[in-house]
């Protein structure tokens, strides 16, 4: 409590430096993971997507893949396309890479609507989503496809 004097910090500082002495530092560090992880901002399910004078709220898991266009990209869901002021690499990093996978330098899908890979030339492959939308998977991003399905590739 404010006001305090130094005897009576010091106190307390040889207080907590015990405790945290008498601590095992397994489980120290286990409280402090969980503290880390409940600070950490969770992103939220939802895009905003403004079109035609409207302003729409897009669930991430509803994209079927987006691709670059410039500044822009294209969220492609379902037989509906909608343009968002945004890099890919910007909107990449705010969707879940466990959920969605680049699979070219201007493609990223959504791992769920992947239906099948057709090899292709030079190493290359032709990623075949549910829809029948065919879309190029570059040698560049092979290696996380492959990572991705393990020992089946």
């Amino acid at each position: 409590m404010k006001p305090f004097d130094r005897a009576r910090f010091r106190k307390a500082l040889d207080r907590a430096r015990n405790q945290m002495r008498q601590r095992s530092p397994v489980v120290l560090d286990e409280q402090i993971t969980k503290l880390l992880d409940s600070l950490q901002p969770k992103p939220p399910e939802r895009l905003v997507i403004k079109s035609a004078g409207r302003i729409m709220f897009l669930r991430k898991d509803e994209i079927d893949w987006i691709e670059a266009a410039d500044n822009y990209v294209r969220l492609h869901v379902g037989t509906d396309s909608h343009l968002l002021r945004e890099t890919l690499g910007a909107l990449e990093s705010r969707l879940d890479s466990s959920k969605f996978l680049r699979i070219h330098r201007s493609t990223v899908v959504n791992i769920d609507r992947m239906k099948e890979l057709q090899p292709w030339f030079h190493g290359d492959y032709v990623v075949i989503l549910q829809d029948g939308t065919r879309l190029n998977l570059s040698r560049t991003y092979r290696d996380r496809v492959i990572e991705l399905l393990g020992e089946i590739f």
